[in-house]
């Protein structure tokens, strides 16, 4: 009876991690929960049964080490933080709108348009191309007829982000002409400047010209000023929480 009932357990079980061998040849596998000089006891998928150690030939307990816990998955990158304008951010625009010293006084409003997406330091897109800035002339001084230069000062003040106008700092771009007074200043001015483009006065502006921060644009005549297509780099000075 033993013998029969060893046999059909063990089928079962097959797959237990604790073993009783009979001396008979019978093996139980299981998970063994008690053991005395007397008597074993083992536990075969609910089923517990204790055998007389006098008819046991060996009990194995298995002694595998716990596996390893698994390794600790990587939290997932936070995307409820805030996007930030960082100082140091360039934006790369085009202007869509003239300005000039003779027609434009200081606090002269004129827009741009971002040539290059705008990311945060994760990649997220703050601001599309294509997305309006908006820039400001800081100040605005024509030359006198005969003597003194023109000049311009520009920087960014705000973009438009989500729909709504976001106020901003860059540096200023300084936009100047020559001194009036006569060719060789003209030259002069013009080999020691760094120049991103020229703008012709009224004969139409050389546009395309990419000019970074602190360069120069010079004119030929009186005015200065930055005409519709040009392209410029401002440096963005303050960090701007987007709300």
């Amino acid at each position: 009876m033993i013998k029969k009932s060893l046999l059909v357990v063990a089928l079962l079980t097959s797959l237990q991690a604790d073993k009783i061998e009979f001396k008979n040849g019978a093996v139980l596998n299981g998970k063994i929960t008690n053991q005395t000089a007397v008597t074993v006891t083992i536990d075969i998928s609910g089923q517990i049964t204790t055998y007389a150690m006098i008819d046991v030939n060996n009990v194995h307990v298995d002694q595998q080490i716990a596996p390893p816990p698994a390794a600790p998955v990587a939290p997932a990158p936070v995307t409820n933080s805030p996007l930030i304008i960082e100082t140091g951010m360039v934006l790369h625009v085009r202007t869509t709108s003239s300005a000039s010293t003779s027609q434009h006084r200081t606090g002269y409003q004129f827009t741009m348009v971002l040539e290059n997406e705008l990311r945060a330091k994760d990649s997220r897109l703050i601001a599309p191309k294509g997305a309006s800035v908006y820039a400001t002339v800081v100040s605005s001084r024509q030359a006198g007829r005969l003597v003194g230069k023109s000049e311009m000062i520009v920087t960014i003040t705000a973009i438009e982000i989500n729909g709504k106008k976001m106020a901003i700092k860059t540096q200023n771009i300084n936009i100047l002409a020559p001194k009036s007074a006569g060719r060789d200043t003209i030259g002069k001015v013009a080999k020691g400047a760094a120049i991103g483009g020229l703008i012709d006065g009224s004969d139409g502006a050389k546009t395309g010209a990419k000019v970074g921060v602190g360069l120069a644009i010079l004119t030929r005549g009186k005015s200065t000023g930055i005409a519709a297509g040009t392209l410029l780099d401002f440096t963005v000075t303050a960090n701007t929480l987007i709300n």
